[in-house]
């Protein structure tokens, strides 16, 4: 059970550390996740949503990009539910 406490207290914290980080990087270097943050995560969880980029699979994303780029593709707002307010803390 305190593992599972940690383990969700780390999300949040690693969460935060990502945004900042993000807001004060500079314009070069990649995007950091919170699993970069994370120190709860295996190697194998930390890479779950990685995307291998190949040879075969760089065509499918340059073409996509272009697509999107020219407006041949449109994007969707995703409505953003109203928060709950639970009264608690992290811990409780």
């Amino acid at each position: 059970m305190t593992e599972g406490r940690d383990r969700f207290a780390w999300s949040l914290a690693s969460s935060m550390m990502a945004l900042v980080a993000n807001c004060h990087k500079g314009s070069k270097g990649r995007a950091l996740t919170a699993n970069d943050f994370n120190p709860t995560l295996t190697k194998e969880e930390r890479l779950k949503d990685a995307i291998l980029i190949t040879d075969e699979n760089i065509e499918l994303m340059r073409d996509e990009f272009r697509r999107t780029m020219e407006g041949k593709i449109t994007l969707t707002p995703i409505k953003e539910e109203q928060e709950e307010d639970y009264g608690g803390t992290i811990g409780d």
